[in-house]
């Protein structure tokens, strides 16, 4: 009798072990990022303490997967065709208008937005709020503003005031010109400005953006209309935009189409000057080029008295519809941008904050980089929230690149880019 109940005993362990073993197992919150070195903000999904804290108190496992840059956008549509989507999208704001035209993203709750919107910066009020309080996601900290950053050690070579960045576009040629240096058969071994002009053209128009703007260009005229509105391309001011760039290739040849990404160039001594987000140069030089000295303004502007322009960019995070831990989703993302977080992350990766109440706190309040950063802000401009923009960006991104590679004369770019702009604002507002 006692060997059949300890057999019957046995027996029901076994039976359970599956149960216990399911109960303890731990649910994977799974955030798709960009691998590689496209945002600096990337790279923190690498550091497994990141999100440790709330991997504890929630008894779940935050599983990062790094996404090429380029077809990001494509793998993420495909998997939510499939049914096999991330929990959580850290992806580019520029991207947000195509998801939402195909309702894949939840929207952030009502009064969770609200009370974003009045507790952070001014910069990230505007990135966040898509017209009338209404937020898709959460900027991450250390929001990405493009700006000029240029090698004083070349200025000082080339006879420039390494503190005085040029204000123009006839300046910026002229020191380009002269920051330029060539082998003793004429090949040129450093570009005196770099381009982006291979990749996605969402990152093509991101990186020219700021001469685009300035010149009266605009994607779509009302850049917090959803649905209508026109694109703006094919202009006096779009043409001496891309012209600018083209007669730095072909008249000064002060850049080239040999060189590799601008950044890059950049940071390798291989470029004296470049135009993007600044935080990037910020986060990889340390690594990358340790005895670098490196100013940072806003980009030049047409003429003198022109107001310069830039690009204010946020990748953020999102959760799409089909996540199959949406509510562990939505934790994680307010817990990982609560001010609390806010500020310790940003102390811990030197990043700028999001918070109004944590730019008053040390570091930051003191910081010349974050400060800077400040000053730079205001003329940052947020790109359109048209539900048509990812085909509008394709337009223009293509044109560019036609135009620059010599694939296409630029008054019919332009114009082909602006009918294209067009038609998928119309197509998307159907």
């Amino acid at each position: 009798m006692r060997r059949l109940t300890a057999l019957l005993a046995a027996l029901a362990v076994l039976c359970l072990l599956p149960a216990l073993a399911a109960a303890q197992a731990k649910t994977t919150v799974t955030v798709w990022y960009p691998a590689g070195d496209i945002t600096a903000g990337a790279a923190h999904f690498a550091d497994k303490t990141l999100f440790a804290e709330f991997e504890a108190k929630h008894n779940v496992k935050v599983e990062a997967v790094g996404l090429d840059y380029d077809t990001m956008q494509q793998k993420i549509f495909a998997a939510a065709a499939g049914r096999n989507i991330g929990d959580i999208l850290f992806i580019d704001n520029g991207w947000a208008p195509g998801f939402l035209k195909e309702e894949m993203l939840e929207p952030v709750a009502d009064a969770k937005a609200k009370a974003w919107l009045a507790a952070v910066s001014p910069e990230i009020k505007e990135l966040s709020d898509y017209g009338n309080g209404r937020m898709w996601g959460y900027p991450q900290y250390g929001i990405d503003v493009y700006g000029l950053t240029w090698n004083k050690e070349h200025f000082r070579e080339a006879g420039l005031d390494p503190e005085k960045p040029p204000r123009t576009w006839a300046e910026f040629r002229e020191y380009a010109k002269k920051l330029t240096k060539r082998d003793a058969q004429g090949n040129i071994t450093r570009v005196g400005y770099a381009i982006r002009h291979v990749g996605h053209p969402h990152g093509i128009v991101h990186k020219h953006f700021w001469a685009l703007y300035s010149a009266g260009v605009r994607l779509v005229d009302d850049p917090l209309l959803l649905r209508g509105g026109k694109a703006i391309v094919n202009t006096d001011g779009g043409k001496a935009a891309l012209k600018l760039v083209l007669d730095m290739l072909d008249v000064d040849k002060s850049t080239s189409l040999n060189f590799p990404d601008p950044r890059a160039a950049f940071l390798k001594g291989l470029a004296s000057m470049q135009i993007s987000e600044t935080v990037s140069i910020k986060a990889r030089q340390p690594k990358e080029a340790p005895d670098l000295k490196w100013g940072m303004a806003l980009p030049p502007a047409p003429k003198a008295g022109d107001a310069p322009v830039s690009l204010l960019g946020a990748w953020i995070y999102a959760v799409p519809k089909q996540a199959k831990n949406k509510a562990l989703a939505w934790q994680l993302i307010e817990w990982l941008n609560s001010p609390e977080k806010d500020y310790e992350l940003c102390r811990k990766y030197d990043a700028s904050p999001r918070y109004k109440a944590n730019w008053d706190k040390e570091p930051f309040k003191s910081d010349a980089y974050d400060q800077a950063l400040k000053v730079m802000y205001p003329a940052g401009k947020k790109l359109p929230i048209n539900l048509g923009f990812n085909g509008v960006m394709d337009a223009v991104g293509g044109a560019i690149q036609k135009v620059w590679h010599h694939e296409a004369p630029l008054e019919a770019a332009l114009a082909e880019a602006e009918r294209q702009a067009n038609k998928a604002i119309a197509d998307a507002a159907k």
